[in-house]
């Protein structure tokens, strides 16, 4: 696939996202993540335009995953973004912290997927699992550690 095929679509996120109340920030050497209470999605703008692609329908998932928090957080031991959850810098050491932050991530990367069919975007299903699952086994290691 060309490279102006992936800068389309990502424009296209960029689009969804300002719809749903988001801004897409793409800028050298940023760590790519969601800002949930600034609606903010910050990509790193030195990686392949298709990796940033799929980590956008990645971030796009935690949106939604954050939307959807009670749902979530009735399935996990913990919904780690919760106000409930105090921040005491405890938490995060604890296994269900980081049992639930594994999950949260997993089911980002699957509902980024859902968003892109849903909304006719074409994905290399070899590669987005190949990210995917490179992104995923930082977090594995981080959690059995």
């Amino acid at each position: 696939m060309s490279k102006q095929l992936w800068l389309t679509q990502i424009e296209k996120l960029r689009v969804m996202l300002v719809g749903m109340g988001y801004t897409l920030h793409e800028t050298t050497d940023a760590e790519d993540s969601v800002l949930i209470h600034d609606r903010e999605v910050l990509i790193n703008s030195r990686s392949h335009p298709e990796t940033r692609f799929y980590t956008i329908l990645h971030e796009i998932g935690h949106i939604m995953v954050a939307e959807n928090s009670d749902q979530f957080s009735a399935e996990v031991p913990m919904y780690v973004h919760s106000a409930d959850v105090p921040d005491d810098g405890r938490r995060e050491r604890g296994k269900a912290y980081r049992v639930s932050l594994i999950a949260e991530e997993i089911e980002a990367w699957k509902l980024g997927r859902r968003f892109a069919t849903t909304m006719g975007l074409w994905i290399n299903n070899e590669k987005y699992n190949k990210h995917m699952t490179d992104a995923l086994i930082s977090y594995i290691e981080w959690g059995a550690r």
